[in-house]
Protein backbone atom coordinates (compact mmCIF):
# COMPACT_ATOMS: atom_id res chain seq x y z
CA UNK A 1 0.00 0.00 0.00
CA UNK A 2 2.81 2.48 0.71
CA UNK A 3 4.24 1.58 -2.81
CA UNK A 4 1.17 2.39 -4.35
CA UNK A 5 1.13 5.57 -2.38
CA UNK A 6 4.27 7.23 -3.54
CA UNK A 7 5.25 5.88 -6.63
CA UNK A 8 3.30 8.13 -9.11
CA UNK A 9 4.64 11.34 -7.50
CA UNK A 10 8.03 9.90 -7.93
CA UNK A 11 8.03 9.11 -11.32
CA UNK A 12 5.32 11.89 -12.68
CA UNK A 13 8.50 14.43 -11.00
CA UNK A 14 11.49 11.89 -12.67
CA UNK A 15 9.66 12.87 -16.09
CA UNK A 16 9.08 16.45 -15.38
CA UNK A 17 12.52 16.91 -14.35
CA UNK A 18 14.22 15.17 -17.65
CA UNK A 19 11.65 17.03 -19.75
CA UNK A 20 12.54 20.70 -18.23
CA UNK A 21 16.83 19.75 -19.22
CA UNK A 22 15.79 18.75 -22.15
CA UNK A 23 13.87 22.02 -22.64
CA UNK A 24 16.34 24.54 -20.90
CA UNK A 25 19.77 22.47 -23.23
CA UNK A 26 17.97 23.46 -26.42
CA UNK A 27 16.98 26.90 -25.15
CA UNK A 28 20.49 27.42 -24.14
CA UNK A 29 21.60 25.38 -27.26
CA UNK A 30 19.88 28.06 -29.36
CA UNK A 31 16.99 27.91 -32.04
CA UNK A 32 19.36 26.52 -34.65
CA UNK A 33 19.39 22.91 -33.29
CA UNK A 34 20.96 21.27 -30.33
CA UNK A 35 24.80 23.15 -30.62
CA UNK A 36 27.92 21.91 -27.92
CA UNK A 37 27.41 24.36 -25.19
CA UNK A 38 31.37 25.07 -24.99
CA UNK A 39 31.18 26.39 -28.58
CA UNK A 40 28.38 27.96 -28.30
CA UNK A 41 29.23 29.95 -24.94
CA UNK A 42 32.78 30.91 -27.39
CA UNK A 43 30.94 32.18 -29.94
CA UNK A 44 28.78 34.39 -27.62
CA UNK A 45 31.77 35.56 -25.27
CA UNK A 46 33.88 36.76 -28.30
CA UNK A 47 30.68 38.65 -29.56
CA UNK A 48 30.54 40.41 -26.73
CA UNK A 49 34.33 41.53 -25.81
CA UNK A 50 33.67 43.01 -29.66
CA UNK A 51 30.78 44.60 -28.88
CA UNK A 52 32.37 46.19 -25.03
CA UNK A 53 35.35 46.71 -27.01
CA UNK A 54 33.63 49.02 -29.78
CA UNK A 55 31.47 50.55 -27.28
CA UNK A 56 34.85 51.69 -25.17
CA UNK A 57 36.28 52.93 -28.40
CA UNK A 58 32.60 55.06 -29.43
CA UNK A 59 32.68 56.33 -25.60
CA UNK A 60 35.84 57.91 -25.54
CA UNK A 61 35.06 59.58 -29.14
CA UNK A 62 32.10 60.28 -27.55
CA UNK A 63 34.02 62.34 -24.73
CA UNK A 64 36.68 63.92 -27.12
CA UNK A 65 33.41 65.24 -28.94
CA UNK A 66 32.06 66.75 -25.62
CA UNK A 67 35.09 68.59 -24.77
CA UNK A 68 35.17 70.04 -28.43
CA UNK A 69 31.64 70.87 -28.31
CA UNK A 70 32.36 72.46 -24.92
CA UNK A 71 35.55 74.25 -25.78
CA UNK A 72 33.24 76.18 -28.77
CA UNK A 73 30.43 77.59 -26.41
CA UNK A 74 32.93 78.55 -24.05
CA UNK A 75 35.43 80.28 -26.11
CA UNK A 76 34.63 82.25 -28.93
CA UNK A 77 38.23 83.60 -29.96
CA UNK A 78 40.85 81.64 -27.79
CA UNK A 79 40.28 77.92 -29.28
CA UNK A 80 43.48 76.05 -28.96
CA UNK A 81 44.77 71.96 -29.54
CA UNK A 82 42.63 70.47 -32.30
CA UNK A 83 39.82 73.88 -33.21
CA UNK A 84 42.96 76.44 -32.90
CA UNK A 85 42.42 76.56 -36.70
CA UNK A 86 39.00 77.94 -35.84
CA UNK A 87 40.14 81.50 -34.68
CA UNK A 88 40.97 82.17 -38.10
CA UNK A 89 37.51 81.08 -39.57
CA UNK A 90 34.16 83.30 -39.63
CA UNK A 91 31.29 82.99 -37.71
CA UNK A 92 29.16 81.12 -40.33
CA UNK A 93 32.24 78.33 -40.50
CA UNK A 94 32.48 78.19 -36.84
CA UNK A 95 28.55 77.77 -36.76
CA UNK A 96 29.22 75.09 -40.19
CA UNK A 97 31.68 73.27 -37.59
CA UNK A 98 29.58 73.19 -34.86
CA UNK A 99 26.96 71.86 -36.73
CA UNK A 100 29.07 69.35 -38.89
CA UNK A 101 30.34 67.81 -34.70
CA UNK A 102 26.66 67.90 -33.52
CA UNK A 103 25.54 65.54 -36.12
CA UNK A 104 28.66 63.28 -36.05
CA UNK A 105 28.07 63.29 -31.87
CA UNK A 106 24.40 62.14 -32.83
CA UNK A 107 25.37 59.28 -35.00
CA UNK A 108 28.05 58.17 -32.85
CA UNK A 109 25.40 58.06 -30.10
CA UNK A 110 23.22 56.51 -31.59
CA UNK A 111 26.26 53.50 -32.09
CA UNK A 112 26.82 53.46 -28.59
CA UNK A 113 23.44 52.93 -27.36
CA UNK A 114 22.94 50.20 -29.73
CA UNK A 115 25.53 48.51 -28.68
CA UNK A 116 24.84 49.06 -24.97
CA UNK A 117 21.20 48.03 -24.98
CA UNK A 118 22.69 44.51 -26.47
CA UNK A 119 25.44 44.16 -23.89
CA UNK A 120 22.56 44.52 -20.93
CA UNK A 121 20.45 41.92 -22.95
CA UNK A 122 23.57 39.51 -23.13
CA UNK A 123 24.44 39.91 -19.76
CA UNK A 124 21.04 39.53 -18.70
CA UNK A 125 20.44 36.11 -20.74
CA UNK A 126 23.85 34.92 -19.00
CA UNK A 127 22.35 35.68 -15.52
CA UNK A 128 19.06 33.51 -16.24
CA UNK A 129 21.04 31.06 -17.63
CA UNK A 130 22.97 30.74 -14.51
CA UNK A 131 20.25 30.52 -12.75
CA UNK A 132 18.36 27.83 -14.57
CA UNK A 133 22.10 25.66 -14.81
CA UNK A 134 21.83 25.88 -10.68
CA UNK A 135 18.26 24.83 -11.12
CA UNK A 136 18.86 22.04 -12.92
CA UNK A 137 21.38 21.10 -10.50
CA UNK A 138 19.62 20.66 -8.00
CA UNK A 139 16.75 19.12 -9.65
CA UNK A 140 19.67 16.51 -10.76
CA UNK A 141 20.68 15.97 -7.00
CA UNK A 142 16.87 14.94 -6.52
CA UNK A 143 16.81 12.86 -9.45
CA UNK A 144 19.67 10.79 -8.05
CA UNK A 145 17.53 9.98 -4.50
CA UNK A 146 15.10 6.92 -4.99
CA UNK A 147 12.20 7.49 -3.31
CA UNK A 148 13.09 5.16 -0.45
CA UNK A 149 16.04 7.04 0.38
CA UNK A 150 13.63 10.35 0.58
CA UNK A 151 11.44 8.35 2.78
CA UNK A 152 14.71 7.64 4.91
CA UNK A 153 15.85 11.24 5.17
CA UNK A 154 12.44 12.50 5.91
CA UNK A 155 11.69 13.11 9.80
CA UNK A 156 8.23 11.48 9.40
CA UNK A 157 5.79 9.77 7.02
CA UNK A 158 4.14 13.48 6.96
CA UNK A 159 7.53 15.07 5.96
CA UNK A 160 8.08 12.58 3.26
CA UNK A 161 4.73 12.88 1.54
CA UNK A 162 5.23 17.10 1.79
CA UNK A 163 8.69 16.60 0.27
CA UNK A 164 7.45 14.76 -2.67
CA UNK A 165 4.50 17.37 -3.17
CA UNK A 166 6.38 20.39 -2.71
CA UNK A 167 9.24 18.87 -5.44
CA UNK A 168 5.45 18.39 -7.48
CA UNK A 169 4.75 22.13 -7.32
CA UNK A 170 8.48 22.73 -8.14
CA UNK A 171 8.22 20.81 -11.37
CA UNK A 172 4.88 22.27 -12.22
CA UNK A 173 6.50 26.38 -12.33
CA UNK A 174 8.99 25.40 -14.30
CA UNK A 175 7.62 25.92 -17.67
CA UNK A 176 7.13 29.54 -16.57
CA UNK A 177 11.25 29.79 -16.16
CA UNK A 178 11.55 27.82 -19.47
CA UNK A 179 9.55 31.11 -21.04
CA UNK A 180 11.58 33.48 -19.66
CA UNK A 181 14.78 31.99 -20.69
CA UNK A 182 13.64 31.74 -23.70
CA UNK A 183 12.59 35.07 -24.18
CA UNK A 184 15.75 36.59 -23.04
CA UNK A 185 17.79 34.43 -25.60
CA UNK A 186 15.48 35.90 -28.20
CA UNK A 187 15.40 39.92 -26.62
CA UNK A 188 19.47 39.06 -26.92
CA UNK A 189 19.69 38.11 -30.44
CA UNK A 190 17.14 40.68 -31.45
CA UNK A 191 19.29 43.96 -29.85
CA UNK A 192 22.70 42.15 -30.71
CA UNK A 193 21.23 42.14 -34.76
CA UNK A 194 20.13 45.48 -34.40
CA UNK A 195 23.55 46.58 -32.64
CA UNK A 196 25.67 45.30 -35.94
CA UNK A 197 22.99 47.05 -38.36
CA UNK A 198 22.94 50.28 -36.70
CA UNK A 199 26.43 50.22 -36.21
CA UNK A 200 27.49 49.41 -40.11
CA UNK A 201 24.52 52.26 -41.14
CA UNK A 202 26.45 54.73 -38.69
CA UNK A 203 29.83 54.08 -39.89
CA UNK A 204 28.90 55.00 -43.35
CA UNK A 205 27.74 58.53 -42.16
CA UNK A 206 30.32 58.79 -39.32
CA UNK A 207 32.98 58.53 -42.50
CA UNK A 208 30.69 60.84 -44.59
CA UNK A 209 30.49 63.52 -41.81
CA UNK A 210 33.90 63.55 -41.18
CA UNK A 211 34.97 63.66 -44.43
CA UNK A 212 32.88 67.35 -44.62
CA UNK A 213 34.49 68.17 -41.10
CA UNK A 214 38.45 67.06 -42.99
CA UNK A 215 37.33 69.35 -46.06
CA UNK A 216 36.31 72.33 -43.68
CA UNK A 217 39.28 72.11 -42.16
CA UNK A 218 41.25 71.90 -45.57
CA UNK A 219 39.12 74.81 -47.62
CA UNK A 220 38.52 78.35 -46.02
CA UNK A 221 35.76 79.00 -48.39
CA UNK A 222 33.31 75.91 -47.76
CA UNK A 223 29.91 75.88 -47.21
CA UNK A 224 26.95 74.31 -46.21
CA UNK A 225 25.71 73.58 -49.25
CA UNK A 226 28.94 72.53 -50.67
CA UNK A 227 29.86 70.29 -47.60
CA UNK A 228 26.14 68.44 -47.07
CA UNK A 229 27.05 64.98 -48.41
CA UNK A 230 25.45 63.13 -45.65
CA UNK A 231 23.16 60.97 -47.69
CA UNK A 232 20.50 58.29 -46.30
CA UNK A 233 21.89 54.81 -46.46
CA UNK A 234 18.91 52.59 -46.71
CA UNK A 235 19.18 49.38 -44.31
CA UNK A 236 17.21 46.59 -44.59
CA UNK A 237 15.48 47.97 -41.72
CA UNK A 238 14.78 51.28 -43.00
CA UNK A 239 13.62 49.58 -46.48
CA UNK A 240 11.60 47.31 -43.84
CA UNK A 241 10.11 50.62 -42.94
CA UNK A 242 8.86 51.40 -46.00
CA UNK A 243 7.74 48.16 -47.03
CA UNK A 244 5.48 48.90 -43.74
CA UNK A 245 3.94 51.77 -44.92
CA UNK A 246 3.53 50.12 -48.27
CA UNK A 247 1.72 47.39 -46.63
CA UNK A 248 -0.28 49.38 -44.65
CA UNK A 249 -1.62 51.19 -47.33
CA UNK A 250 -2.61 47.58 -49.31
CA UNK A 251 -4.16 46.62 -45.93
CA UNK A 252 -6.85 49.35 -46.03
CA UNK A 253 -8.01 48.40 -49.24
CA UNK A 254 -8.44 44.82 -47.94
CA UNK A 255 -9.96 46.01 -44.75
CA UNK A 256 -12.34 48.50 -46.48
CA UNK A 257 -13.36 45.29 -48.46
CA UNK A 258 -14.01 42.63 -45.39
CA UNK A 259 -15.71 45.69 -43.36
CA UNK A 260 -18.31 46.20 -46.53
CA UNK A 261 -19.34 42.47 -46.40
CA UNK A 262 -18.99 42.21 -42.62
CA UNK A 263 -21.63 44.82 -42.92
CA UNK A 264 -24.10 43.48 -45.18
CA UNK A 265 -23.77 40.12 -43.15
CA UNK A 266 -24.35 42.08 -39.82
CA UNK A 267 -27.55 43.90 -41.38
CA UNK A 268 -28.89 40.10 -42.23
CA UNK A 269 -28.80 38.66 -38.76
CA UNK A 270 -28.50 41.17 -36.23
CA UNK A 271 -31.52 40.34 -33.10
CA UNK A 272 -32.61 40.69 -30.12
CA UNK A 273 -30.65 37.58 -28.79
CA UNK A 274 -27.22 39.11 -30.18
CA UNK A 275 -27.71 41.90 -28.74
CA UNK A 276 -28.57 40.67 -25.23
CA UNK A 277 -25.66 38.57 -25.46
CA UNK A 278 -22.84 41.33 -26.91
CA UNK A 279 -24.35 43.34 -23.58
CA UNK A 280 -23.66 40.84 -20.84
CA UNK A 281 -20.02 39.98 -22.48
CA UNK A 282 -19.47 43.92 -22.33
CA UNK A 283 -20.75 43.91 -18.77
CA UNK A 284 -18.18 40.71 -17.94
CA UNK A 285 -15.23 42.17 -19.82
CA UNK A 286 -15.93 46.02 -17.75
CA UNK A 287 -15.62 43.10 -14.58
CA UNK A 288 -12.53 41.72 -15.60
CA UNK A 289 -10.20 44.05 -17.15
CA UNK A 290 -10.33 47.14 -14.33
CA UNK A 291 -6.54 47.90 -15.60
CA UNK A 292 -8.11 49.55 -18.83
CA UNK A 293 -11.67 51.37 -18.10
CA UNK A 294 -13.66 52.29 -20.87
CA UNK A 295 -14.25 55.75 -21.41
CA UNK A 296 -18.02 57.23 -22.00
CA UNK A 297 -17.35 57.18 -25.66
CA UNK A 298 -16.72 53.65 -25.60
CA UNK A 299 -12.63 53.63 -25.99
CA UNK A 300 -9.95 52.50 -23.99
CA UNK A 301 -6.60 52.35 -24.00
CA UNK A 302 -5.08 48.97 -25.91
CA UNK A 303 -2.33 48.69 -23.46
CA UNK A 304 -3.01 48.35 -20.11
CA UNK A 305 0.08 49.32 -17.37
CA UNK A 306 1.60 51.77 -19.63
CA UNK A 307 -0.28 54.83 -20.91
CA UNK A 308 3.66 56.07 -22.48
CA UNK A 309 3.31 56.96 -26.66
CA UNK A 310 6.94 56.51 -27.42
CA UNK A 311 6.54 57.26 -31.29
CA UNK A 312 3.96 59.40 -32.37
CA UNK A 313 1.87 59.26 -34.95
CA UNK A 314 2.73 60.95 -38.58
CA UNK A 315 6.20 62.40 -40.25
CA UNK A 316 9.12 62.02 -37.92
CA UNK A 317 12.32 63.39 -38.12
CA UNK A 318 15.11 60.94 -38.22
CA UNK A 319 17.78 62.07 -35.97
CA UNK A 320 20.72 61.22 -37.84
CA UNK A 321 19.69 61.77 -41.70
CA UNK A 322 17.47 64.64 -41.03
CA UNK A 323 14.52 63.59 -43.51
CA UNK A 324 10.98 62.73 -42.73
CA UNK A 325 9.60 59.26 -42.79
CA UNK A 326 5.80 58.24 -42.28
CA UNK A 327 4.59 56.36 -39.30
CA UNK A 328 1.20 54.88 -39.88
CA UNK A 329 0.46 54.65 -35.95
CA UNK A 330 1.29 54.99 -32.35
CA UNK A 331 3.87 52.55 -30.46
CA UNK A 332 2.67 52.00 -27.32
CA UNK A 333 3.77 49.81 -24.10
CA UNK A 334 7.02 46.98 -24.50
CA UNK A 335 7.39 43.55 -22.36
CA UNK A 336 6.96 40.40 -24.01
CA UNK A 337 3.76 38.69 -23.17
CA UNK A 338 1.94 41.47 -21.32
CA UNK A 339 -1.57 41.72 -22.39
CA UNK A 340 -3.10 43.40 -25.61
CA UNK A 341 -7.34 44.60 -25.16
CA UNK A 342 -9.27 45.90 -27.90
CA UNK A 343 -9.60 49.59 -28.08
CA UNK A 344 -13.18 49.54 -28.58
CA UNK A 345 -16.06 46.83 -28.78
CA UNK A 346 -16.31 45.22 -32.76
CA UNK A 347 -15.79 41.93 -34.48
CA UNK A 348 -12.43 40.55 -35.48
CA UNK A 349 -11.80 41.33 -38.91
CA UNK A 350 -8.55 39.75 -39.72
CA UNK A 351 -5.95 37.60 -37.75
CA UNK A 352 -2.39 37.19 -39.14
CA UNK A 353 -0.52 35.22 -37.11
CA UNK A 354 2.47 33.49 -39.11
CA UNK A 355 4.96 33.58 -36.18
CA UNK A 356 2.66 32.76 -33.09
CA UNK A 357 3.97 32.44 -30.40
CA UNK A 358 7.04 33.66 -31.07
CA UNK A 359 8.51 36.99 -29.38
CA UNK A 360 10.65 37.46 -32.38
CA UNK A 361 10.82 36.68 -35.81
CA UNK A 362 9.16 37.94 -39.53
CA UNK A 363 8.67 41.44 -41.64
CA UNK A 364 6.02 43.78 -41.95
CA UNK A 365 3.03 43.85 -38.99
CA UNK A 366 4.07 39.91 -37.68
CA UNK A 367 1.73 38.96 -36.12
CA UNK A 368 -1.90 41.26 -36.11
CA UNK A 369 -5.20 42.11 -35.60
CA UNK A 370 -7.48 43.60 -37.10
CA UNK A 371 -11.10 44.54 -35.50
CA UNK A 372 -14.08 46.55 -37.14
CA UNK A 373 -15.96 48.66 -35.16
CA UNK A 374 -18.85 49.60 -37.39
CA UNK A 375 -19.16 53.23 -39.52
CA UNK A 376 -15.90 52.52 -41.10
CA UNK A 377 -14.00 52.24 -38.05
CA UNK A 378 -11.49 49.86 -37.57
CA UNK A 379 -8.34 49.35 -35.26
CA UNK A 380 -4.83 47.39 -35.80
CA UNK A 381 -2.76 45.86 -33.18
CA UNK A 382 0.71 44.73 -34.47
CA UNK A 383 3.80 42.89 -33.32
CA UNK A 384 1.92 40.36 -31.63
CA UNK A 385 3.25 37.74 -29.66
CA UNK A 386 0.30 35.95 -29.60
CA UNK A 387 -3.63 35.98 -31.20
CA UNK A 388 -6.08 35.29 -28.57
CA UNK A 389 -9.32 35.85 -31.14
CA UNK A 390 -10.41 34.67 -33.85
CA UNK A 391 -12.16 35.86 -37.09
CA UNK A 392 -15.55 36.83 -36.58
CA UNK A 393 -15.35 36.47 -32.78
CA UNK A 394 -17.25 39.61 -31.35
CA UNK A 395 -15.30 41.03 -28.55
CA UNK A 396 -15.69 44.00 -26.08
CA UNK A 397 -13.94 47.39 -25.14
CA UNK A 398 -11.03 46.09 -22.44
CA UNK A 399 -11.22 42.44 -23.22
CA UNK A 400 -7.64 40.97 -23.84
CA UNK A 401 -7.15 39.92 -27.14
CA UNK A 402 -3.74 39.16 -27.85
CA UNK A 403 -0.33 39.16 -25.40
CA UNK A 404 2.63 42.07 -26.62
CA UNK A 405 5.60 41.01 -28.80
CA UNK A 406 8.63 42.26 -31.00
CA UNK A 407 7.13 39.94 -34.51
CA UNK A 408 7.94 41.43 -37.71
CA UNK A 409 9.84 44.48 -38.19
CA UNK A 410 10.60 45.45 -34.90
CA UNK A 411 13.49 46.51 -32.61
CA UNK A 412 11.70 45.37 -29.46
CA UNK A 413 8.72 44.25 -27.21
CA UNK A 414 5.63 47.41 -28.37
CA UNK A 415 2.46 47.40 -29.45
CA UNK A 416 2.22 49.48 -33.30
CA UNK A 417 -1.85 50.55 -32.68
CA UNK A 418 -3.40 52.10 -35.76
CA UNK A 419 -7.05 53.51 -35.98
CA UNK A 420 -8.10 53.60 -39.56
CA UNK A 421 -11.65 55.30 -41.08
CA UNK A 422 -12.94 54.59 -44.37
CA UNK A 423 -9.56 52.63 -44.96
CA UNK A 424 -7.16 55.77 -43.68
CA UNK A 425 -5.36 56.18 -40.92
CA UNK A 426 -5.65 58.90 -38.28
CA UNK A 427 -3.68 59.58 -35.34
CA UNK A 428 -5.18 57.21 -32.73
CA UNK A 429 -4.39 58.89 -29.40
CA UNK A 430 -7.33 61.53 -29.86
CA UNK A 431 -9.66 58.41 -29.81
CA UNK A 432 -8.14 56.50 -26.72
CA UNK A 433 -6.85 59.13 -24.55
Amino acid sequence: MFRLKVKQPAASFRLKCWAFILVVCLVLAGSSGFAPQQVEAKSTSDTLAEAKAKQEKLDAELDRLEKEAAQLSESRDKLSGQLAWLNERSDEQKQIFAAKTAQLQAAILEMQQAYANYIQAEEDLQNKQQQYLERLQAMYEYRQQSILEVFLESDSLQGFFTTVQFMSIIADTDQQLIDKLATAKDNAVLLRDLAEQQAADMEIVVAQIQAELDQLKADAQATEKSLNQTELQLSEHLQAEDEINEASAALAIEVAALQKKLAEENAAKATAAAKATAAARATQAARQNQNSPVSSTGWCWPYPGDHTVYSPYGMRMHPIYHVYRFHSGVDLGGSYGNPVVAARSGTVLLVRNPYEGRNTGGSGYGNYIVIDHGEGISTLYAHLKNTLVEVGEMVEAGEKIATCGSTGTSTGPHLHFEVMINGSTVNPIKYVR
